[in-house]
């Protein structure tokens, strides 16, 4: 739970100074004097209750040692430097400073200081000025902060005699997380940290104190022919005490009914209070169609390989379960995100049969159901790449308002706002999927932040390691030369060029329309990043 510091005690003022005093001791700050003092000035005016003087006159005179005739409508010395203020804190927070319990920022348009107290452990803040332009303050909290209890739900593991079975196991298992996540009053990590355990030897009290859980989910899943069975148990953390546990023996048709009464005891257990309209979204299924529901599951697996044959039979998973249910909203979804992903990687080098095929499912997803937060994140990322940023956003605040935990939902939300103009204010959505995440790093987010930001050296360190890690990531690359560029670094722009070539010697950054990059709202930082990438070398 995130406190903002209003009224401080001289307690909470010596703790803010000492925060304050280590920050500038830090590598990033140690180098940077002048932006130290700045900040130095104005947290020293913010506590001593003199925040009313913080004006563009008294810090240009006290600060930068300008005289009595200083004009702000002439020297623009204080807006500029205010900025790349916000942008060094950005930084530090986001990587130096990710764990420390103060978090202290410098809101847009305004000098006075902020400060933000977080309990230990509790990386769900974001140094980010969030200035709301967006988000509501109450529809923020809601998509920003974390509830308790917080459960892991592990991989059920597959007991079915064919190993091939895995993939139904995966499903069961994700299907629970989903359900699990659009519920009020508990807050569920992601699959993509809880899989991380897969097949590991690891006790329940490892996995809550890694992920930071206080419950945690397992079970196994025994597939033979049309019969199923599924075994489930909910254990606390803290004493490995068995909460609830149960053995289900029925008909593989009657797998969504064993999974509703899962759901059913753990709210039980959680002691969770839900509407009507909240049971009733809980134990919406999409599909009555179990092969349908099969297909999507396989579909799920194959799109895990993030290769172009992978999406491929992905793709054929998807639409056969649509030829056996026309109505199946999930499987719409993922069939729209599986084309706009063919034309972002660069496997379909045609906007119309990709971007615009991917805006026709997620449309037909949403029309479908539009209680189930999946159409709204796929259509999301197809407005975005459309170049329909209003929209894009508004998708993806319907999808987090649906589904609050949903991490892929708030990275895609965080990117639309970054692109559209409101990196500082995305932030806060990345540190709370890296809080329900935290086996992911979201180097791409975080890099494509301090881009958008100018923050040209804190995009650089981290792009870094995004490239490093996952070089055949190309967005990563290409953010990467540019930020090189743009910072002066011409031999490193060239290289990181050579290494997108060579790693994807057939990728072409001009054919057809793809240069146009319509991610980017604002006409200059479109013109900023090509013209970086023309001067790299890339064509």
């Amino acid at each position: 739970m995130v406190a903002m510091i209003e009224d401080w005690s001289e307690s909470e003022a010596r703790t803010i100074r000492e925060h304050l005093s280590r920050l500038l001791q830090s590598s990033l700050f140690m180098h940077a004097k002048r932006l130290g003092r700045f900040l130095k000035f104005v947290v020293d005016e913010t506590l001593a209750g003199r925040a009313d003087r913080l004006n563009q006159y008294a810090i240009a005179v006290d600060v930068f040692d300008r005289d009595q005739t200083f004009d702000p409508t002439v020297d623009a010395i204080v807006r500029v430097e205010a900025g790349r203020l916000r942008s060094k804190l950005l930084e530090y927070y986001a990587d130096l400073g990710s764990n420390d319990p103060i978090r202290i920022a410098l809101p847009k348009r305004r000098y006075m200081a902020t400060f933000q107290l977080r309990p230990a452990g509790d990386a769900s803040t974001s140094a980010a000025d969030t200035e709301r332009e967006v988000f509501s303050l109450s529809d923020w909290n809601k998509a920003t902060q974390l509830t308790e209890p917080t459960i892991a739900v592990l991989p059920f593991v597959n007991m079915s005699p064919d190993p091939e079975q895995e993939y139904f196991a995966d499903g069961v298992t994700e299907d629970l997380i989903t359900d699990l996540s659009m519920l009020p009053g508990i807050s569920v990590i992601s699959r993509q940290s809880t899989f991380a355990y897969k097949g590991a030897a690891v006790t329940v009290q490892q996995v809550c104190e890694e992920l930071r859980a206080n419950l945690v989910l397992e079970g196994s899943v025994r597939k033979v022919g049309n019969t199923v069975r599924i075994s489930a148990q909910l254990i606390e953390g803290s004493t490995g005490q068995h909460l609830w546990a149960q053995r289900y023996d029925r008909d593989v048709d009657n797998i969504f009914d064993i999974q509703d009464e899962v759901n059913q005891k753990i709210v039980g257990a959680c002691r969770l209070q839900l509407s009507d309209s909240e049971r009733k979204r809980l134990v919406r299924r999409g599909t009555d169609v179990i092969d349908a529901y099969d297909y999507v599951l396989r579909g799920m697996k194959e799109a895990q390989a993030n290769t172009m044959e992978g999406s491929a039979r992905a793709r054929y998973c998807f639409e056969s379960a649509l030829e056996l249910d026309p109505d199946y909203a999930a499987a719409y979804a993922r069939l729209a995100i599986n084309y706009v992903f063919r034309w972002i990687l660069g496997w379909s080098n045609c906007a119309q049969e990709s971007i615009d095929k991917g805006l026709e499912l997620a449309l037909k997803a949403v029309a479908v159901d539009d209680q189930l937060a999946l159409p709204h994140a796929a259509l999301c990322w197809a407005y975005l790449w459309r170049g329909e940023h209003d929209k894009a956003i508004a998708a993806g605040q319907r999808a987090i308002e649906l589904d609050p935990d949903d991490v892929v939902a708030l990275e895609r939300l965080a990117l639309c706002m970054m692109w559209a103009g409101h990196a500082e204010s995305s932030l806060p959505l990345i540190d709370k999927a890296m809080r329900l995440n935290p086996n992911e790093t979201y180097y791409f987010s975080r890099g494509v932040a301090m881009f958008m930001l100018s923050n040209y050296h804190g995009a650089i360190k981290i792009l870094q390691r995004n490239f490093e890690l996952n070089p055949k990531f190309v967005p990563a690359g290409l953010y990467l030369a540019a930020s090189h560029e743009l910072a002066g670094n011409e031999r490193e722009a060239k290289t990181a060029v050579a290494d997108i070539r060579r790693v994807r010697p057939e990728y072409r950054f001009d054919k057809d329309s793809r240069a146009q990059c319509t991610q980017f709202k604002n006409p200059d930082d479109r013109a900023r990043f090509v013209g970086a990438l023309r001067q790299a070398g890339l064509s």
